[in-house]
């Protein structure tokens, strides 16, 4: 895939600001994760795909008023549109060890932090097909450039698995 053209993607959160629907179902490529026709209170508040277009209003507010509020998470992948959705509606439930099958807020930058950190080796590289890298703000504005190199996740330059 190193040598595939790329497209950055934001995936963001509807609910972290009510702004953010908006500007999402504004931007030319765009698409809520969920699929079927949802009730308006649900889909202001769902995650969206948007193929990043810098003279579209989502990119430059989420530089302006975005940061620190957790506003998603940006991916650099070589997957076109439709493909990246179908990819990351895979990862939508998750089982917990009681068998319980529950969302997996992803998309949320707290959430996907710790969790690719800890991930098993499997299910971390599962994420990274077709995609390059996964750009997320961590605390205090940090920004985490998540890769994965012969089956290693790196942050930058440098090793990001947690030490267990």
């Amino acid at each position: 895939m190193s040598d595939e053209p790329t497209r950055w993607y934001a995936l963001v959160d509807g609910a972290s600001d009510p702004a953010i629907a908006p500007m999402a179902r504004a931007a030319q490529d765009h698409a809520c994760l969920f699929s079927g026709r949802l009730p308006d209170d649900l889909a202001a508040v769902s995650p969206y795909l948007v193929a990043i277009d810098p003279r579209e209003p989502l990119l430059p507010a989420w530089q302006e008023r975005g940061r620190g509020r957790n506003w998603g998470i940006l991916i650099e992948s070589a997957l076109g549109f439709e493909a990246l959705r179908r990819h990351l509606r895979r990862f939508l439930q998750v089982r917990l060890p009681d068998g319980d099958l529950v969302m997996f807020r992803f998309w949320d930058p707290r959430v996907f932090g710790g969790y690719i950190r800890t991930a098993p080796s499997d299910q971390r590289t599962a994420w990274f097909e077709g995609v390059r890298q996964f750009a997320v703000e961590g605390e205090n504005g940090v920004q985490h450039s998540f890769r994965l190199r012969a089956g290693r996740l790196f942050d930058g330059d440098h090793p990001a698995e947690a030490r267990t």
